[in-house]
């Protein structure tokens, strides 16, 4: 038997995947008062650019408000100092890329003491990539 939080989904692209982990995390933090408390509550990794940009358009979706919850994307090409200020000034929901994300733990930018969530979006292929 599973528990909620050991669950794990495929299905085909488009098929509302981001969604259906997105929805019950922000309506979780959302009903505990878990936003805007200067720590990241959850973190979402994804394999490619691409795709942690799509997770962070789903999020966005979600707010109730512009100023509901703050997210931060962060992912190779961009500057990494930029991202840190984004981190210091306070997020709720991270969004990554594993090699940025790695980065970013490296560097000391991340706080994990009030994160909730961890979400591996497409971990097979990360694992492929060779990120374990």
């Amino acid at each position: 038997m599973y528990k909620r939080e050991d669950l794990i989904a495929r299905d085909l692209t488009g098929s509302g995947k981001t969604f259906a982990f997105a929805l019950p995390l922000v309506e979780y933090l959302r009903k505990n008062n878990l936003f805007k408390t200067g720590k990241v509550q959850a973190i979402m990794i994804a394999p490619t650019r691409e795709l942690a940009l799509q997770i962070t358009a789903e999020v966005i979706k979600l707010k109730h408000s512009v100023e509901e919850f703050k997210v931060v994307t962060v992912y190779g090409g961009v500057s990494v100092r930029d991202q840190a200020n984004q981190l210091k000034a306070g997020v709720d929901i991270f969004v990554g890329t594993t090699g940025r994300v790695i980065d970013h733990i490296n560097r000391g930018n991340i706080d994990f003491k009030g994160v909730k969530t961890l979400i591996l979006d497409e971990a097979d292929v990360m694992l492929n990539m060779g990120f374990k």
